[in-house]
């Protein structure tokens, strides 16, 4: 009873000494780092408005690894296992961040730190992974975890734009993780890791939130990056499985979620203007940015953060607790990933609306977009095909099965010239071409599978014919869904859904609230063509449609909702107000066109009318 009681002790006291020996060298830190030139100057891209000491990071470092190593001397075996890891990469990372916090270096010197870094990482920890029972060859295992660890860290320093923010989510990240450790099990020295190191930021947290009185740095941001990075990689040594690499990313969602928007954004913006910055050039477009502009509080935005990390964190204990029912918990987690970026990446997607409007113009758009969908489509398949063989065999995947499902597939899209669509402006017929297309190639990948390979599989796998037939089903309706499914989300993108992100950023004093009056097929050629045409310099907002036609009041046609009809007009106004009023209905009607002018002019709405006719040029006429 005693030995339990002290076993579970110590996930109080060390995180509570980890808190303490923080805020002791933190609150020395203040004082000591003015004086070596340690401080954080407003302006630019800084929003506080006081010098500020930074490079306070250090105080986590020296507390954590104060209180893990007497730790480790007292237990050994796994916890000083891990101390003895994580140090010297931590010596180097810090020494580096230290330096750029008194003398800033470039991105690039720092990049070049951070690759060596991973490499000591790679060279203490698992050097070959198996993904899926495939193993992989070192020096893929060494991009790998290059990759792994400069996003990671990344992460953590991207998002410290805030007082307590990175330290915040940090603790947020490694509460997450200490109950994930111990649900799973068999990671104890990680699970107390995780708490000292939430009890170092703790203490830290102390003098680091709102009003800041001292800033992590670099030091301190790349630190906690690399303590993530470092305890997440292992719980994934050897096997790589989609599960094993969601979770420690969802526990450090909103970092993770930032870095990638930034790399989107920019890399957006770099296509657009070749003399904006680069990926690794600053802005103040961050997630925690855009909320200060709405909250104009820290703090406030701080704890809104926290809250986002809390979501996060409810994504690892989802799939842990449907780990029987996997499919469940991803199409949940995907559908919340899809929610946060049409809610949280508005800069992002209006900068992607101005590409598909603007075009690229080295190298041109439809070039590039012809040569980025065979890679898409060849990704699909392989989807198509694991879910398919997964369900019929419940094993992942198998290469020379693989094959014959791939080739046939992919040389009947490649040969039949389905590439040179412009799928921006595809027609319906180009989309039945595109399935039978589709159909026709799983149908001949199937036929191949059966009379090639169909001994192998059943002998190596005990599939019947049922069972083959099952996942052939499968694999020929999944393909042709992904596929066709791609196209039309990016048809419906270009033409409408950019477009309104688009629009909607605009400043409010630019946007006019536009009504149509009639549902017809002109409303459908204005919405289609010359609405999703129009150039930012005059960016209008349909608000919603008015049409005498009874049947149509209060549902939605062409993407936009049918307020009433026309006698209605003063009711609409009152609860829609709207500047300007298209008409595009039949203009028989004198007396109703005339009460629609009357009740514009009356409020000083532009009325305009749209005309679309076919007409002769005499070849005579001179201009």
């Amino acid at each position: 009873m005693l030995e339990f009681l002290q076993y579970y002790a110590n996930w109080i006291v060390y995180p509570g000494a980890a808190a303490v020996f923080s805020a002791f060298f933190t609150f020395f830190a203040i004082r000591l780092l003015p004086r070596l030139g340690y401080v954080d100057k407003p302006g630019g891209r800084h929003i506080h408005q006081r010098i500020v000491p930074r490079g306070g990071g250090i105080a986590i470092i020296l507390s954590f690894f104060l209180v893990l190593g007497i730790l480790a001397l007292e237990q050994s075996g796994p916890v000083a296992e891990l101390w003895k890891r994580l140090l010297p990469p931590s010596l180097l990372l810090g020494g580096l961040g230290m330096v750029d916090d008194r003398f800033e270096l470039s991105s690039w010197i720092k990049l070049f730190v951070q690759l060596l870094v991973a490499l000591i990482v790679w060279s203490m920890g698992a050097q070959t992974y198996s993904v899926f029972g495939w193993p992989v060859p070192w020096y893929l295992s060494l991009t790998f975890t290059a990759v792994w660890i400069i996003i990671i860290l990344n992460s953590f320093n991207l998002i410290d734009g805030l007082d307590g923010l990175a330290s915040g989510l940090a603790i947020v990240s490694g509460g997450c993780m200490t109950i994930w450790f111990l649900l799973i099990g068999g990671h104890d020295a990680e699970a107390v890791t995780m708490l000292v190191l939430a009890g170092a930021c703790l203490g830290f947290l102390r003098y680091n939130f709102y009003p800041a009185r001292i800033f992590l740095g670099d030091t301190g941001s790349t630190f906690l990056g690399l303590i993530f990075a470092v305890i997440g990689l292992s719980t994934i040594d050897h096997a790589v499985t989609a599960t094993s690499l969601l979770l420690p990313l969802l526990a450090i969602g909103v970092p993770l979620f930032d870095v990638i928007l930034a790399i989107w954004r920019r890399s957006m913006r770099k296509l657009l203007d070749p003399h904006a910055g680069g990926i690794m050039d600053g802005d103040q477009d961050h997630l925690h940015h855009r909320l200060f502009k709405k909250t104009h509080k820290q703090a406030t935005t701080a704890l809104i953060m926290y809250l986002l990390g809390c979501g996060f964190a409810a994504g690892v204990l989802l799939l842990l607790v449907f780990r029987t029912a996997a499919a469940i918990a991803y199409i949940i987690l995907l559908l919340a990933v899809l929610l946060a970026i049409r809610q949280l990446a508005g800069v992002e997607l209006s900068d992607s609306a101005r590409l598909i409007q603007n075009g690229l113009s080295k190298p041109r758009r439809g070039l590039l977009i012809n040569l980025v969908h065979p890679f898409i489509d060849f990704a699909l398949i392989g989807i198509a095909f694991l879910t398919a063989h997964w369900c019929a065999t419940e094993e992942i995947g198998n290469l020379k099965i693989f094959v014959y499902c791939f080739c046939p597939l992919a040389l009947v899209l490649c040969f039949s010239g389905i590439y040179r669509v412009y799928w921006l402006r595809a027609g319906v017929n180009d989309y039945c071409r595109l399935a039978l297309l589709i159909l026709s190639g799983t149908i001949l990948s199937s036929l191949l599978l059966f009379c090639g390979s169909y001994e192998y599989i059943a002998d190596s796998f005990g599939v019947g014919i049922r069972q083959f037939v099952t996942g052939s089903l499968l694999f020929i309706t999944l393909a042709t869904l992904l596929i066709v499914s791609e196209r039309l989300i990016i048809h419906y993108a270009g033409w409408f859904w950019f477009h309104e992100l688009y629009v909607q950023r605009q400043p409010p004093e630019l946007q006019r609230k536009l009504v149509i009056y009639g549902g017809g097929l002109k409303c459908r050629v204005y919405i289609n063509c010359l609405y999703c045409a129009k150039k930012a310099d005059n960016p209008e907002r349909i608000v919603g449609i008015i049409d005498d036609d009874p049947a149509l009041h209060g549902l939605h046609i062409y993407g936009f909702r049918v307020f009433g009809g026309s006698d209605r007009l003063e009711q609409i106004h009152a609860r829609h107000p709207f500047g300007k009023l298209l008409v595009t209905a039949h203009t028989g009607n004198r007396e109703r066109m005339s009460r629609l002018e009357t009740f514009c002019r009356e409020r000083g709405i532009e009325l305009r009318y749209l005309r679309i006719d076919e007409s002769a040029e005499d070849p005579g006429a001179t201009a």
